[in-house]
């Protein structure tokens, strides 16, 4: 990893999976567009929500992305095998964090970007943020 990149200690790899980066990722610079690398990050995070909290929405309540960012540090050009892993950190009252890494597959010394999210459960129907559910509590690290 280059030496700017570092996951702080709380963060907990939990996920990586490869992502396909298609031609039609590319914009008119001939590297992938910036607004891809948080699809990207998008089907990491649904994939995550699938291994470990696939019943996310059966009560009416579920996550919501609050916050979401992306320091982009190198381009990607198809052809590209990409992989985006998955670190979580310990809960709050209604939200946790997760960090993401898009790298090489073949390389994984290149790292593309680094990216992050904050992740809030709501109550729709109040309208607002409420306490996470244990069944997502018990998949987070602990504090």
């Amino acid at each position: 990893m280059p030496a700017d990149i570092t996951i702080p200690p709380e963060f907990k790899p939990m996920l990586t999976t490869a992502v396909a980066v298609r031609w039609g990722d590319m914009d008119a610079q001939g590297h992938v567009n910036n607004v891809q690398y948080f699809r990207f990050t998008e089907q990491a995070r649904i994939e995550w929500f699938d291994r470990y909290v696939p019943e996310r929405h059966g009560d009416g309540t579920g996550p919501v992305v609050a916050q979401t960012g992306c320091r982009f540090l190198r381009s990607i050009v198809y052809p590209a095998s990409i992989e985006v892993q998955v670190y979580c950190a310990p809960p709050g009252r209604s939200s946790f964090r997760h960090r993401y890494l898009i790298r090489d597959v073949g390389d994984p010394s290149i790292v593309y970007a680094e990216a992050d999210a904050v992740m809030v459960w709501i109550d729709p129907a109040a309208g607002r943020s409420m306490p996470l559910p244990d069944r997502v509590r018990e998949v987070l690290p602990a504090a």
